[in-house]
């Protein structure tokens, strides 16, 4: 194949969408989910998309901040990954890329804390994955669930979601 210099060859490649979260457990590992305001019924961690020239642990610092109010003491040390996601094309949409930070274990006095940006988020709560279970969709309680074994086990975990999944019990989609 011949050399095709970047300014030719960039526009060809696929492109598509990155994003950066953290998963946030209470003290006794029942995860911390926030409820969208945009699409109601559905359960998001803390995160959002990249902005230009942001690397995913700087977005996952800035969106926890913008959507809970500030960024927990657990977050000060080095980042953790927890999830490598990845999503194919879905028109109108492209491939989704994902990345889960360790967001670690909120003492009562940080979730007491959590003031949500009202035009992100309508409600959070911290619940065991048995009580998410019966709220959230499949795609989402895997997530959950592959999320506390990936902290558990210290070893991260990839995941490739086929196109969107059936709405959950809520309506919600994944």
């Amino acid at each position: 194949m011949a050399f095709v210099p970047p300014d030719l060859f960039v526009p060809t490649l696929p492109h598509g969408v990155s994003y950066a979260g953290v998963f946030c457990t209470d003290r006794h590992d029942r995860p911390l989910l926030l409820t969208s305001v945009h699409h109601p019924g559905e359960y998001q961690y803390p995160g959002g998309l990249l902005d230009a020239g942001e690397d995913p642990w700087m977005c996952a610092l800035r969106e926890t901040a913008e959507e809970i109010g500030f960024v927990p003491a657990s977050l000060d040390d080095a980042p953790r990954l927890l999830l490598l996601s990845f999503t194919p094309p879905e028109p109108p949409w492209p491939w989704t890329m994902g990345v889960t930070f360790d967001g670690g274990r909120l003492t009562d006095q940080e979730i007491e804390r959590i003031t949500l940006d009202p035009d992100e988020h309508s409600g959070h709560a911290v619940r065991t994955v048995e009580e998410w279970s019966r709220i959230v969709g499949p795609g989402r309680l895997h997530t959950l669930r592959v999320s506390l074994a990936a902290r558990r086990t210290g070893t991260a975990a990839y995941l490739r979601t086929p196109a969107r999944l059936p709405a959950g019990p809520a309506g919600n989609l994944t």
